[in-house]
């Protein structure tokens, strides 16, 4: 379910209306005037909630809520008749959904009042603020918090106590521990990159989700961490990011994660507890990697990493067979390596 706080309800919108802003057309014998007014991931679609399916799977569908909404390709039109699922058929039906999709919901405005402190924020004990520091309706802050200049913190967001927020920061659709340290220019809460590809113009997917980080994140300078598509991107317990970093949608961090300079993490990925960046590494979406991984500077990570392992080079292997091939490369090559003393 979207968080009222972050999101301001549309809709209903009927079924017919949803085709036509989708570019699409209601599968025969669909309800054209059923109501929709919510929006769903495939694994838990839900009465009056629309959602998508790209690929039709094998065999017979399975049961599936009644008054759930799907828009479908044409393959599946006749197997969705046959089984009484009310379908919108588009040939393209994850950017059809995305365009559908924005007829339901709208993210609230930052503020809703001429003041820049809304009068229904809660805010603690010895906070300080900067000029300029824009704060939304129904923001919880709590005691100790210092927030610099033109900063904004969107509608709904709760931080905990102590907080120190540079200039120049926005954080909207978040849910933040104690302790937060979070340097001038970064992002928490903002729309992921989700692009869905047409014959036309691509479609920029909606993001419903929100963020949830624990106690004690330090988040360097320039950083971005995206909101869920749908569901929580979740940044652990004493997380420290370095400046440039970037937490893709639904992505998920284990307590204590250390990332070096420009590390990014695709969306769905998995870090367990402990895992280390060195600078400019960069995983694959939907990747799991261990507890107590390490991933050296420079990594392009597109397989699992296993719990205490150290990986590296591109794309990463273990990190003794990446040495092992680097050395055989020189030997090959007839390059020998520079001795940092004499400079030969």
């Amino acid at each position: 379910m979207l968080d009222p706080r972050f999101f301001e309800k549309l809709g209903p919108v009927s079924l017919q209306s949803l085709a036509e802003h989708a570019g699409a057309r209601p599968a025969a014998g669909a309800p054209l005037s059923m109501p929709v007014d919510s929006v769903a991931p495939l694994t838990a679609p839900r009465s009056g909630a629309l959602t998508y399916i790209e690929r039709l799977p094998p065999g017979p569908l399975p049961p599936l809520p009644e008054g759930a909404v799907f828009v479908i390709p044409p393959e599946a039109e006749q197997a969705a008749s046959e089984a009484g699922i009310a379908a919108i058929v588009a040939d393209r039906p994850r950017p059809a959904f995305g365009l559908a999709a924005r007829q339901l919901f709208r993210l609230r405005p930052i503020t809703t009042s001429s003041q820049w402190i809304d009068p229904s924020a809660e805010i603690g004990e010895d906070c300080h603020f900067g000029p300029g520091v824009a704060i939304g309706p129904g923001v919880t802050i709590g005691a100790g918090s210092r927030i610099g200049a033109s900063s904004v913190i969107g509608s709904g967001v709760t931080i905990g106590p102590r907080a120190t927020i540079g200039a120049n920061c926005t954080i909207i659709c978040a849910d933040i521990g104690s302790d937060l340290d979070m340097h001038s220019g970064s992002v928490i809460g903002e729309a992921g990159f989700g692009i869905a590809q047409t014959q036309g113009a691509p479609v920029e997917m909606p993001h419903f989700g929100a963020v949830r980080i624990g106690d004690g994140l330090r988040l360097g300078a320039v950083c971005g961490i995206d909101r869920g598509m749908f569901g929580l991107t979740i940044i652990g317990n004493h997380c420290k990011l370095d400046n440039l970093c970037h937490i893709a949608h639904n992505a998920v961090l284990g307590d204590g994660c250390v990332m070096a300079a420009y590390g990014a993490v695709s969306g769905s990925t998995i870090l367990g507890n402990n895992v280390v960046f060195g600078g400019r590494v960069a995983v694959l979406d939907h990747a799991k990697i261990g507890d107590d991984a390490v991933l050296a500077s420079g990594s392009n990570v597109l397989a699992d990493v296993p719990a205490g392992e150290t990986w590296g080079g591109v794309p990463a292997i273990p990190h003794r067979e990446f040495l092992k091939q680097v050395a055989w490369l020189r030997r090959q090559s007839g390059v020998k390596r520079r001795s940092r003393r004499s400079g030969k």
